[in-house]
């Protein structure tokens, strides 16, 4: 199967999880057997907005499913808070619950998961690249006990680098700035697709890694001593929770930024380009049902966006000296002034 062909095959399941009624599992006698019970294992805090936003919404799904807390689910939620000391021994002690199913926020959330249990079943609601982070063994059949939803992949890379071309043209150069330890497969994957797809349009690529708040800086003066640097974050929950330090960073060193997630954009940053986490929400309540229902996660496929949003912040551009050009203006998602 090629690779159009497979993402066809997936984007047509999904489609198919959309259509299903609401109510469509309330009939089965099974479900309403025992109480069910979904974990979440998540790295931003439990009263985070877009925790509590995105909580109310699967919740809301699942009760068009025919599950409602209180009578045949319950939800339980634990937060590592992105800490890497904890982060092992809050998955471990979620696994103690015996949950039914176990919510990963993100590939760093997923990997600690998945190193306490191999049995129950475990689904990502944003990771990255999860064959090279070994989530799955492969998007179609994943085998294991993992399944879920990306709405960025290494991929996309080729779009990332058009994208900042387009409104940066003199770019010619991109710094790719990660942690190695919360990046999807360590950073590898997406610096390598970044790479190669600098190189087709003949620009170079320097990997920054970084492991702490206080490297970026540093790393940012570096890459900025060379004119006609542009900047990229790849997916990444250490530069997510620490998005609004990281902006006004990278403003000071002047230098056009393509960002993995329209929050960096709200924050002062001049642009994303990512999936909508709506399909997300949707994949999550629809996976969760399938599995209480007896399918086998093994056999689920991994879902991707079928829409992507760009955000562009024009005030930022301003601050650089670039000017959205209308064939930006006419893409853009949103654009914030």
């Amino acid at each position: 199967m090629t690779i159009l062909a497979a993402r066809m095959q997936r984007r047509s399941f999904l489609c198919a999880l959309a259509s299903l009624p609401a109510g469509f599992a309330s009939s089965s006698t099974e479900a309403a057997e025992r109480i069910r019970l979904a974990a979440f294992m998540i790295g931003l805090p439990l009263d985070h907005p877009i925790v509590l936003a995105r909580l109310g919404t699967l919740k809301r799904l699942m009760v068009q499913r025919g599950w409602i807390e209180g009578q045949n689910i319950r939800y339980l939620v634990r937060s590592s808070n992105s800490d890497p000391q904890t982060l092992a021994a809050t998955a471990r002690d979620l696994v103690g619950e015996t949950p039914d199913v176990i919510i990963a926020g993100s590939s760093t959330e997923t990997a600690a998961v998945l190193a306490a249990t191999r049995t129950i079943p475990v689904l990502f609601s944003t990771a990255s690249d999860p064959v090279g982070s070994g989530f799955v063994r492969s998007l179609e059949r994943p085998e294991g006990n993992a399944t879920g939803f990306s709405n960025n992949e290494p991929s996309m890379a080729a779009k990332w680098v058009d994208l900042l071309r387009e409104i940066a043209p003199a770019t010619v150069r991109i710094g790719v700035i990660y942690n190695p330890l919360s990046a999807a497969a360590g950073g590898v994957t997406y610096v390598e697709h970044l790479r190669w797809s600098a190189k087709e349009v003949g620009m170079s690529l320097v990997g920054a890694p970084v492991s702490a708040l206080s490297e970026i800086e540093p790393a940012l003066a570096e890459l900025a001593a060379q004119p006609g640097t542009g900047l990229f974050f790849p997916p990444d929950s250490f530069t997510f929770r620490n998005a609004r330090a990281i902006v006004p960073l990278v403003a000071k060193y002047r230098m056009p930024t393509m960002y993995p997630y329209e929050t960096f954009v709200e924050a002062g940053g001049l642009m994303s380009y990512t999936g909508g986490r709506d399909e997300s929400d949707l994949v999550m309540a629809s996976y969760i049902d399938l599995i209480f229902r007896g399918a086998n996660v093994a056999e689920l496929p991994v879902q991707f966006s079928r829409s992507f949003e760009l955000v562009i912040n024009e005030k930022a551009a301003m601050a650089l000296g670039l000017t959205i050009p209308l064939s930006l203006r006419v893409r853009a998602s949103r654009i914030l002034s």
